[in-house]
């Protein structure tokens, strides 16, 4: 079944989603960098971490400021933020408190770039189009991954980091004079429940909501394990290119996102979640197998299947039911366990790297990914990703 046309406005949201995204995955061989300047795996997933967890902490304050303030004026900011961090990369001479000061400063601008751009898509298009409105979105974070990490390889190796960084700045700068001139109207669809706001807690106390947290977190970890270490584990083997995962990871994402999305009837469906966590699974044991690049194109689409569906289907899941003016607590709910999974993956894969190698870490990885929906499973509950599930698989709207 064909989904219905969505809003111009959800375009030029991807499009600056993808933009943004852009110098974010040039950044993806910053552990690269930080091996050069001496790092160890430890070091490095916490370099790479903390990025995420200055996201997550802030994530509250943003989703405060949201409700307060108009969410264009909170996106382009973000790019401004976003920009001032990507050029100060060109300023590291050596790993010390100024980087530690400079992810930090970068994480909450890119958390504000993305939950302004995912509010202003849940609040213009309808309850029924989310889901796949979302996953159209989303491919922003995808698609740079088709070309711009194995494009940053070849200036690494051929001109080094100096004139990579530049690039990461020219990335950076595209999404600030796109935010100034593109013109996107809130207006487009509106909901008024009648119903006041909420806090954090009382949202999170929602046993639906809690799920979601907690299934988002576990994978956010996996995804974030895999996309800092696998150029380690390339750079250890001369055959493998790490670029060629990336590539095969999201164009697979972005075809689940925009083909499955627009033409699969049951899109949408909590039930999708399982699989696409054992598609996770697969993928990280094809990494621990991987002696080629080839090995590593078919681990990145086994990832490729399963981001495709996780981020999309958790994103809508997150604000089905929630009043007009408790999605942005909502939605920054969704993103703090974004953040927080990104920012432990790096270090407790970083640890684990340490103790058992990079390859080796893989398989623990693995299991975790394979376990999560396995319990939920073996205690026969996959409503709890929903407040309930009818008859007709659509689900009851939860207070508030």
């Amino acid at each position: 079944m064909k989904s219905p046309r969505l809003p111009k406005e959800v375009f030029s949201i991807q499009i600056l989603v993808l933009l943004s995204y852009s110098s974010i995955a040039i950044l993806t061989l910053l552990p690269l960098f930080f091996e050069k300047l001496g790092g160890s795996p430890r070091h490095i997933g916490f370099l790479v971490g903390i990025f995420s967890f200055a996201a997550f902490f802030f994530r509250p304050f943003g989703g405060w400021l949201l409700s307060r303030a108009n969410p264009k004026k909170i996106l382009l900011a973000g790019c401004v933020m976003v920009l001032a961090a990507t050029a100060s990369h060109l300023l590291i001479s050596r790993l010390d408190w100024f980087v530690i000061f400079l992810r930090i400063f970068h994480g909450v601008g890119f958390s504000l770039v993305i939950l302004a751009a995912l509010l202003i898509v849940v609040l213009i298009v309808q309850q029924s189009q989310r889901t796949y409105a979302l996953g159209v979105v989303s491919t922003g974070f995808m698609l740079p991954l088709l070309v711009v990490p194995a494009l940053a390889e070849e200036i690494i190796k051929r001109f080094g980091f100096f004139y990579f960084f530049l690039c990461a700045v020219f990335l950076a700068a595209i999404p600030v004079v796109y935010a100034i001139l593109s013109r996107i109207r809130l207006d487009h669809f509106a909901e008024d429940e009648g119903i006041g706001s909420v806090g954090f807690f009382r949202l999170l106390k929602q046993r639906r909501i809690l799920n979601i947290f907690l299934l988002t977190f576990i994978f956010e970890i996996g995804l974030s394990s895999s996309l800092s270490f696998v150029p380690l584990l390339a750079h250890q083997n001369p055959p493998m290119r790490a670029g060629y995962y990336y590539t095969c990871l999201a164009l697979t994402a972005v075809f689940m996102r925009l083909v499955a999305g627009r033409w699969l009837k049951f899109w949408g469906n909590p039930r999708l979640l399982f699989p696409a966590f054992y598609f996770l699974s697969g993928g990280a044991v094809l990494i621990f197998l991987s002696q080629s690049s080839g090995m590593l194109c078919l681990s990145g689409i086994g990832w490729g299947f399963g981001v495709g569906i996780l981020y999309p289907h958790l994103s809508a899941l997150s604000v089905e039911g929630v009043s007009t003016n408790n999605k942005g607590k909502a939605l920054s709910l969704f993103a703090s366990s974004v953040d927080l999974g990104f920012a432990l993956g790096p270090l407790t894969f970083g640890w684990l790297s340490q103790l058992l190698g990079v390859r080796e870490a893989f398989l623990p990885l693995a299991l975790i990914l394979f376990l999560t929906p396995s319990v939920f499973l073996f205690l026969g509950r996959p409503s709890l990703f929903m407040g309930e599930i009818g008859k007709n698989g659509e689900s009851k709207p939860d207070q508030p």
